[in-house]
């Protein structure tokens, strides 16, 4: 289901949840089952901005031009770069799903 202002359900925003401790920040699966325990996944900065953007709902575009805009960078490569992450979250057992679509402001 994606997001929408009607309907703000998103499976990965309600599944995940991002803490900062030690400096880093922690990507924490809120419903996995215990065994085989899945420790929390380290991401950086960039990627808890990203993260961070999506479970509010924004679309990748939203969240590239802001991202190219603060970083004086492409539009095209910040897509590409959150793109990445998000492909990068799948490959290690993260669901992004409704994070592909969402709001833009």
């Amino acid at each position: 289901m994606a997001y929408s202002p009607e309907n703000p359900a998103n499976p990965a925003r309600d599944r995940y949840m991002l803490r900062k401790a030690a400096g880093r920040y922690w990507l924490l699966d809120m419903e996995q089952p215990g065994f085989p325990y899945r420790p929390p996944v380290v991401i950086n900065e960039g990627g808890a901005y990203i993260w961070q953007s999506l479970a509010e709902g924004l679309s990748v575009t939203c969240i590239a031009e802001k991202l190219a805009m603060e970083y004086n960078i492409p539009e095209e490569e910040a897509q590409q770069d959150i793109i990445q992450f998000i492909n990068q979250l799948v490959e290690q057992g993260i669901s992004c799903k409704g994070f592909t679509e969402g709001k833009h402001n």
